[in-house]
């Protein structure tokens, strides 16, 4: 009698334990929900966490001359995050080695900017750029491993009456055609485009930045014909790139006896004659359209460079140039 109890005390035991693990397996599938389908980033809370995993790479690029690497033949000693919200410089963003495998980096969503979608790329070394194994791509479909969606800024709805108008003209055969971009997280349903006489077409309000998109006409994906601006992407084909701007106005107080002013910055590639200043009862201003994010920025005063002295915020860059710092939202 007393070994049947005991036999039965331990197949309770045994059923309490299989139960417990069972629960404890669904937490963990259920706290897994959160990652993308690729395990690059997930979101814990009002962070982002990144994770570079090597065992599901297989090439880099580096950065200077595009040559393909094989990951077995690199020494890994630095890992960091790279993006549109650091400018895709990766300063301050450098990875924590958690194991053999595995570096991790968690970023608040403060650190970010306000653009609607952003989008990194893992540096090794500070040269070369990588992404996930082909197979492992096209598992993700279009949305792409180095998309994350901002969750505090609403997917953009069509409009009548948008700041920004993408027109695909023929296609007159088709059934549906869809827009499709980083601004909506490539989703490709959301966005159908309205035919028109010539075409199809739809307005959206999107704020300042540097967007990427297609179309999806019945199912194939395309870019767009009309825009000869296009980038390579991780399927060697191209998406187009549209750049909403905004005016905004650069002022210099003083210098009332210069005989020229120049605004040279990032936006145009540091050009010395471009943007000439013109003058004012207080000193000299000018407008320019820039996208939205960060701007690096600088006077140049009858051939004297200098900086903003009515911006305390300034960067150094890897050549020791101090450049005003301009974030435009």
């Amino acid at each position: 009698m007393g070994c049947i109890m005991t036999l039965e005390k331990h197949i309770r035991f045994a059923a309490v334990l299989l139960l417990l693990v069972c629960m404890s397996c669904r937490v963990m599938a259920q706290a897994d929900t959160s990652k993308n389908q690729f395990g690059t980033y997930y979101f814990d809370g009002n962070d982002v966490v990144f994770e570079f995993d090597l065992r599901i790479y297989e090439k880099a690029v580096h950065g200077r001359d595009s040559v393909r690497v094989d990951f077995s033949d690199l020494d890994i000693v630095d890992v960091a995050v790279s993006g549109n919200f650091n400018d895709w410089s990766g300063e301050g963003w450098h990875m924590q080695r958690v194991n053999e495998w595995l570096y991790r980096l968690r970023k608040n969503l403060k650190d970010f900017s306000d653009a609607p979608n952003w989008q990194f790329k893992f540096v090794i070394n500070g040269e070369q750029w990588t992404s996930p194994k082909s197979a492992d791509l096209k598992k993700g479909g279009i949305l792409g491993w180095n998309n994350i969606k901002n969750p505090n800024v609403p997917a953009p709805v069509p409009v009548d009456s948008g700041n920004v108008l993408f027109r695909l003209r023929g296609f007159a055969e088709s059934q549906r055609v869809i827009l499709a971009g980083t601004f909506n997280n490539w989703d490709e349903e959301a966005l159908a485009m309205k035919r028109t006489g010539d075409g199809w077409e739809l307005q959206l309000i999107l704020p300042p930045g540097i967007y990427e998109y297609k179309f999806i006409a019945d199912g194939q994906w395309m870019e767009d014909p009309d825009n000869p601006e296009k980038r390579v992407n991780q399927f060697n084909t191209f998406n187009s790139v549209l750049r909403v701007t905004k005016p905004v106005r650069f002022e210099l107080e003083g210098f009332e006896t210069a005989q020229e002013v120049i605004l040279t910055g990032s936006f145009n590639n540091w050009d010395k004659k471009k943007v000439k200043m013109h003058r004012t009862e207080s000193g000299w201003a000018t407008e320019v359209p820039l996208t939205g994010g960060k701007h690096l920025y600088k006077f140049i005063v009858d051939g004297q460079w200098m900086t903003d002295p009515a911006s305390p915020r300034v960067e150094t860059d890897l050549k020791g140039n101090v450049n005003s710092v301009l974030f435009v939202r």
